[in-house]
This record gives C-alpha cells, structure tokens and sequence, in this order.
C-alpha cells in the first residue's frame, strides 16, 4: 500500500468515527451532557487552587451551602408538616378504633342476645 492511499484510510477512518461519534451524540444529549460535566470536575479537581481564588469564593461557597442547608430544612418541614395532615393525630385514631372495638363488641352482644 503507499502512503497516499494509507492516509486516505486513516482519513476515511477518521471521518466516519467523528460521523458516529456525532449520531451518537444526538441520539443521547444527556449522556454527553453527563460526560461533559464529569469531564469538567474531573479537570476542577485536578488544578489546584490558589489562594486569592479560595480568598474570593469561600464567602459564596459558604452561601451556597447555607442556602442548600435551609432549602433541606424547609423540605423536610414542609414533608412533616403534609404527613402530620395526612395522618391523623395519636389521639384520633385511638378515639376511632375504640369506638370501632366497642361497636363490634356490642354488636357482638346483640347478635348473642338473640340466639338465646
């Protein structure tokens, strides 16, 4: 083979990879999205911080984390707050099985009473 029809190959070869790399990324956006951010924090990771850079984004970091810590509590109260409505309160549901259980058993009585 010489190298003109090699180069040829190689370029073909590269050029139908690229075309299935993009088919592949227009059938699954997120899984490219997925891969860019990973790709991002992976690299993030890597390059080390300087000092003016913690210097500078520590107060937002800590807003950042403020802000998600009240977003969870307020989650989380407003989750208790709709299942304490759902569910009715200790007292009710005792109030409503004895009544249940003292009806039965009343029933119960009555059904026995006219056997005799």
């Amino acid at each position: 083979m010489s190298d003109a029809t090699n180069s040829k190959n190689v370029i073909g070869n590269a050029r139908e990879r690229a075309r299935k790399t993009a088919e592949t990324a227009g059938e699954n956006p997120l899984a490219l999205l997925a891969g860019g951010v990973a790709l991002g924090v992976l690299i993030g990771v890597l390059i080390p911080r300087h000092s003016k850079e913690k210097e500078l984004l520590a107060p937002v970091g800590k807003r950042l984390a403020d802000g998600a810590k009240a977003a969870v509590e307020t989650a989380r109260d407003a989750g208790k707050a709709e299942l304490n409505q759902l569910l009715p309160a200790k007292d009710t549901a005792r109030e409503t099985v004895t009544h249940i259980l003292e009806s039965a058993a009343s029933a119960a009585k009555k059904a026995a009473a006219k056997t005799d």
